[in-house]
């Protein structure tokens, strides 16, 4: 007989091949005459056109059809993967395996599995359900290849995207100073963890002139880029010195905070954006910490010996109300003190059944010797605590810590 190596055609009442491996042509002929026999000899309209194709021919045709019947005893997987890489991916046939492969081995490939030994009536009942089908399957095959486009298309986009995102969070964690010796003993460290990439949360150290140094933290509402980008237009619109002709005078916290207040309120447009935010100076000299606060969690003091005290100031945040007040507390700070600035994303990975976590977690962190022994234990304790497992908001913690005075300090606060 001799065998069909064309593209097999199309016909409405659909099309059938009967592929063969070499050993098995006897056998695939009697099954290609049974189907002839029960869906008429005579090709028209209504009746699936069924064609023969050598296995062997495979490799150069490109199959486009709705039913495959594979006979294949010898090496039935070997020749399933054959047949396979030469179908049209857009006609999406039905594929039937006769071999007397085991079961565990048919169960590799994605095909219906007859047995040799079966009536030729369940094969020509299998195809009758899939012409029946095939319309609809072929309509389904080509919405499948359409969304499966669009979806890779997506994760491009998508991958682009999250790339984009990942070189921002490298851009804004280089601009961060995540930890600084200060003059006279002080030190400065951090812990920053964003919640999706880039974070809201921003802060930063800035010395003054030889006797302050300010502190700044702040909160812009939301997550992602629009916080992250609220968050920067903060930064850069925080004014911490202003100039009287050649000199200049350092602001105060609580005139930091005003100062900046009215700067994002005259910048709003069609929607309120807002941020909490504390401002601190530090005086070298008589080791007095001034903070004012808009809407911000307040600091905690942690002195060796004593449970961490919170330093709450009033003040409403930033961007909101035009004549808000904002009011300083001070203290003086000893050997060993450490000031804890945070975000509330703290609060919220800390808290627990019986309510707010993260007192009892700046009073296990009191007693270090370093800013960065207290970031360490407060970051074992948010590793330890259930709610750094699905943060809700970015996490930011910024510790001062008074170490003892250097000699040249000791000699500016004695004069």
């Amino acid at each position: 007989m001799a065998l069909v190596r064309s593209p097999i055609s199309m016909a409405r009442g659909g099309s059938v091949a009967v592929i063969s491996a070499s050993e098995c042509l006897s056998q695939s002929l009697a099954l290609r005459s049974a189907l002839d026999l029960a869906f008429g000899a005579n090709v028209s309209l209504d009746t699936p056109t069924i064609a023969h194709l050598a296995l062997s021919g495979c490799t150069n045709a490109s199959l486009r059809c709705d039913v495959i019947v594979l006979v294949a005893d010898a090496t039935p997987l070997a020749a399933l993967d054959l047949v396979l890489s030469a179908i049209d991916p857009s006609a999406a046939p039905e594929v039937i395996l006769v071999t007397r492969a085991t079961a565990d081995a048919r169960s590799q490939r994605d095909a219906l599995v007859l047995s040799p030994d079966e009536n030729s009536y369940v094969l020509v009942g299998m195809i009758r359900g899939i012409l029946r089908c095939a319309a609809a399957r072929r309509v389904v095959a080509q919405e499948l290849a359409l969304v499966t486009k669009v979806l890779g298309s997506l994760r491009e986009e998508l991958e682009a995207r999250e790339e984009e995102i990942q070189m921002a969070a490298m851009v804004q964690r280089d601009f961060l100073p995540l930890h600084r010796d200060l003059e006279h003993g002080f030190q400065v460290a951090t812990l920053f963890r964003p919640l999706a990439g880039v974070s809201g949360d921003v802060f930063n150290i800035k010395p003054l002139d030889d006797t302050a140094v300010s502190i700044f933290i702040a909160d812009a509402v939301g997550h992602g880029v629009p916080a992250a980008l609220l968050g920067m237009a903060v930064s850069r619109s925080v004014e911490l010195v202003e100039r009287q002709g050649n000199a200049q005078r350092i602001l105060g916290p609580a005139e930091t905070l005003d100062r900046l207040n009215r700067n994002l309120i005259e910048h709003q447009r069609s929607t309120t954006r807002f941020a909490t935010a504390v401002a601190a100076l530090l005086e070298f000299d008589t080791r007095t910490l001034r903070i004012a606060s808009a809407g911000h969690p307040p600091c905690f003091l942690m002195r060796a010996g004593e449970m961490p005290r919170s330093l709450e100031m009033p003040g409403g945040l930033l961007g909101v109300f035009p004549d808000e007040e904002y009011l300083e507390a001070t203290v003086v700070l000893e050997e060993g003190d450490a000031v804890v600035f945070y975000s509330d994303g703290v609060e919220q990975a800390l808290y627990a059944s019986d309510g707010p976590g993260h007192p009892r977690a700046f009073a296990a962190a009191s007693g270090a010797s370093s800013a960065d022994e207290v970031i360490e234990r407060l970051a074992a304790e948010l590793d330890t605590h259930a709610g750094s497992l699905h943060p809700e908001d970015d996490v930011t913690l910024l510790v001062l810590f008074a170490g003892p005075r250097s000699d040249a300090g000791q000699k500016r606060a004695a004069a």
